[in-house]
């Protein structure tokens, strides 16, 4: 095994000085590190401190979750956002189960359902100890910095950087040491240079036009659509209204407005004004209660977009909501609700600003508009 490097023996003094005490570090249990690296998938650490903690009261265990029901699971996920990793985690649990023990190597995690490269290789350092890099974006970022790679060259070619770059004698410590780097110091649009252990050997910091173009070195770029009308001028008065797209069974939800409202017998998606002092999220889920009657298990951003109308502006954000029990929706505020194929949705009457939102799954859904 080679010996340890003199940077590689920096970042590691740096990081037993200045790393996070963080629950999952402290055990080599392949379930814990398993729901660690789940829940910390697009969330910050800070949020998924006391949802990990909570968890593990509820499901010691593989067994504990395997034998979850989807009512209990989807209730102790609730805040974390994007449930299905709840799902697939249970899913990985009772595989392991079927088999009778974990694998221990990244190859033989990949069997597994719902883990991927990075959940494998994560799983196998944190838990197996096998001297394999993590590749995350933090990690990313810093090799990136300090380096001089280009992110255009792709995923691979940075995972080899950071294999290459690992110090295979304290593996467990140094994926932690470049995690911790990148998330405290190397950080995306304010970075430290000056507290970093490698300021003296980063090329980005003799180069800070590098900063931004490795801010996130593993996002693909993407040229993105404009939908709705252009936003208003600053200080114009605007109208913030939340939209559900709720789904369930390849279904979409709507209702009819009501016959004596203004274009009564149309189809919309629920949704209403955002009250002073809530957040959209917040909003969202108190109309879909009054509204339907329900309660929302998750709601992730769809698409936002500007309508102008003759007296005023308006900013309307649409979310993909899944229910708690969606078949026990009911008309509370229309004159009626049904579930849609998305062909049939899209061939139905919505109002004029939620034209946008319609052109947009046409696109997802490859519907070609009506002749």
């Amino acid at each position: 095994m080679p010996p340890v490097q003199p940077e590689q023996r920096e970042l590691l003094a740096w990081y037993a000085a200045n790393r996070r005490d963080l629950p999952w570090r402290a055990t080599r249990d392949p379930y814990r590190v398993l729901v660690s690296e789940v829940m910390l998938q697009q969330t910050q650490v800070a949020r998924v401190l006391p949802f990990y903690q909570r968890w593990l009261e509820l499901f010691p265990d593989e067994r504990a979750l395997a034998a979850a029901s989807d009512a209990v699971l989807h209730r102790a996920w609730k805040g974390l956002g994007y449930p299905s990793r709840a799902e697939r985690l249970r899913a990985t649990c009772a595989a392991v189960l079927a088999r009778g023990a974990w694998p221990n190597d990244p190859a033989g995690l990949e069997e597994l359902p719902g883990i991927g490269p990075y959940t494998a290789r994560a799983v196998a350092a944190f838990a197996f100890g096998h001297p394999v890099a993590v590749l995350d974006t933090n990690v990313a970022r810093v090799l990136c910095r300090r380096d001089g790679l280009d992110p255009a060259q792709g995923r691979a070619a940075l995972q080899q950087a950071a294999e290459d770059a690992l110090c295979r004698p304290q593996a467990v410590a140094w994926n932690n040491a470049m995690m911790e780097l990148g998330a405290l110091v190397c950080t995306a649009r304010a970075p430290a240079c000056a507290a970093c252990p490698w300021a003296g050997r980063c090329r980005a910091a003799r180069d800070p036009g590098r900063l931004a173009a490795t801010a996130a070195p593993l996002k693909a770029a993407t040229v993105k659509q404009a939908y709705g009308d252009p936003a208003p001028p600053r200080g114009t008065p605007v109208v913030k209204v939340v939209l559900a797209l709720i789904h369930h069974d390849g279904r979409y939800l709507a209702q009819r407005r009501p016959a004596d409202k203004h274009a009564g017998g149309v189809w919309e998606l629920p949704g209403g004004k955002v009250e002073a002092g809530e957040d959209e999220r917040r909003a969202l889920a108190r109309e879909v209660a009054e509204e339907l009657g329900a309660e929302v298990l998750a709601a992730r951003h769809l698409l936002t977009w500007h309508h102008r109308y003759p007296d005023r502006w308006v900013r309307l954000a649409c979310y993909r909501v899944r229910l708690f029990a969606p078949e026990a929706v009911r008309p509370l505020a229309s004159d009626g609700v049904q579930w849609f194929a998305p062909a049939d949705l899209l061939a139905q009457v919505f109002p004029a600003g939620t034209a946008p939102l319609v052109a947009r799954m046409r696109k997802y859904h490859r519907i070609a508009p009506r002749g």
